[in-house]
């Protein structure tokens, strides 16, 4: 009986421990509120599994968001700044409040005119990535080895990949590098599904987040510690909104020389930030996870960016040289690519972040590890890596890493993280084959 009892006192600690994980990983680092604005985070695992003996890499297969960036807008700057402003001309503000409006002055003045553009540190995240990647997988790399980088025609994914392409260059001379941000490649590259969009719009399902978001008050405590009447918030000031906007911001300073200088995370308590982050984490996992409330099958809507890379990857493996393929883009390809995949995640932690996750459940996205920030930083990326003991090879195993970090399949393992690649096409190209005919 006392083993029974000692068992049940245990598994209600490990499972206070596992719901709690998330909370700890934010106040430990509370950059991780930022979900997909975090600044990208050098990778966890340092050393990675020997491949199965005699293989080599030979290719990689890669899509990779942009680096760090300024936010989109004008008004994401101007908007909080003119609120804080016009209180300030009339002694609402308290003096904390008076000291916040000179930071969001000096923020949106450091961001005039880069509204979206690639910020110093994202340049440098990519040429970091590529510097890995190179030191990795230098076979991949070998004279003669033929790269095809393609990009989105934004700007900040295009120098993203730019600087990619530069520090290649420099660290291989004799590699033939051919880049391209082109029209003709955002289809695959920057895709989208009108059929899946129009069930994230459905009012019932925008409902779900409505109410999912309300649960929790972000708000009310920050307007008193900025404004010194109650009334005038009331009237004149929407708290949610404008509260929001201040959270966008302090998120964003990560990603900019300015977070030498300042803060904005001072204005949060750890239980708002991480409240911030539960709601925009749902919103994300509505949107393009496999919730049932959108649809069930969001990740669909990178079927043909995971037909290409599965295409692209037979004709490569039919070469003799080695070489990759490297695909720049956003945050709404690759959190979805990697959600259609079924990547299991759990680099040196016991909690598994299983992001073909399927529930209704929206407050137990955290407890089961479903977790934007580990997937969508900024710069997040997804690896194949491909290796044979020669051209004549027919046994081809490949292993992927996210955010450089190996991660399981809900595949048959071949050896450790590394999987017969026949086996992941199959698997993958049935799975798309079942929605598409689905969908007829």
């Amino acid at each position: 009986m006392r083993k029974i009892l000692l068992c049940a006192i245990l598994t209600v600690m490990a499972v206070g421990i596992e719901a709690q994980s998330i909370r700890e990983e934010i106040r430990d680092n509370i950059r991780c509120s930022a979900g997909n604005y975090l600044a990208y985070p050098e990778p966890a695992q340092l050393k990675l599994t020997p491949a199965p003996e005699g293989k080599h890499p030979f290719y990689i297969s890669h899509y990779g968001r942009h680096g760090s960036r300024y936010l989109i807008g004008a008004n994401d700057y101007e908007a909080p700044y003119a609120v804080m402003a016009e209180a300030d001309s009339l002694g609402k503000l308290t003096p904390l409040g008076k000291d916040v409006v000179q930071r969001l002055d000096i923020i949106r003045k450091d961001a005039h005119g880069r509204y979206g553009e690639l910020t110093r540190l994202g340049a440098l995240q990519h040429q970091q990535i590529m510097r890995r990647m190179v030191d990795r997988f230098p076979e991949v790399f070998a004279e003669g080895a033929d790269v095809d980088a393609r990009s989105t025609t934004s700007l900040r994914v295009f120098l993203s990949m730019e600087n990619a392409m530069m520090q290649l260059s420099r660290m291989c001379p004799k590699v033939f590098i051919h880049h391209n941000a082109t029209q003709r490649d955002m289809y695959y590259l920057c895709g989208s599904d009108p059929r899946l969009e129009a069930l994230r719009q459905d009012s019932a399902t925008q409902a779900l987040l409505t109410t999912f978001s309300q649960r929790y008050d972000t708000s009310s405590r920050l307007m008193q510690s900025l404004f010194n009447d109650t009334a005038y918030v009331r009237q004149h000031i929407d708290a949610d909104k404008f509260s929001n906007s201040l959270y966008e911001l302090a998120n964003s300073l990560q990603n900019t020389d300015l977070s030498l200088r300042m803060t904005l995370y001072d204005l949060f308590t750890d239980d708002e930030l991480y409240d911030y982050w539960r709601k925009g984490n749902a919103w994300w996992y509505v949107n393009y996870g496999f919730c049932p409330a959108s649809g069930g099958s969001q990740p669909y809507c990178q079927r043909t960016l995971l037909r290409k890379i599965i295409n692209d990857a037979d004709v490569s493996i039919q070469l003799k040289q080695p070489g990759a393929q490297l695909r720049y883009g956003h945050d709404t390809m690759l959190l979805p690519l990697v959600c259609l995949l079924e990547i299991i995640a759990a680099p040196h932690s016991q909690r598994e972040n299983r992001f073909g996750l399927a529930t209704a459940d929206l407050e137990s996205l955290d407890r089961k590890g479903w977790a934007n920030y580990k997937v969508i930083p900024m710069a997040g990326n997804l690896q194949l890596v491909f290796y044979r003991s020669s051209p004549d090879d027919t046994d081809v195993v490949v292993k992927v890493l996210l955010n450089e970090n190996e991660v399981q399949l809900p595949l048959k393992n071949h050896h450790g993280p590394y999987y017969l690649w026949r086996d992941f096409r199959e698997y993958y190209l049935k799975k798309l084959d079942a929605y598409e005919e689905s969908e007829k």
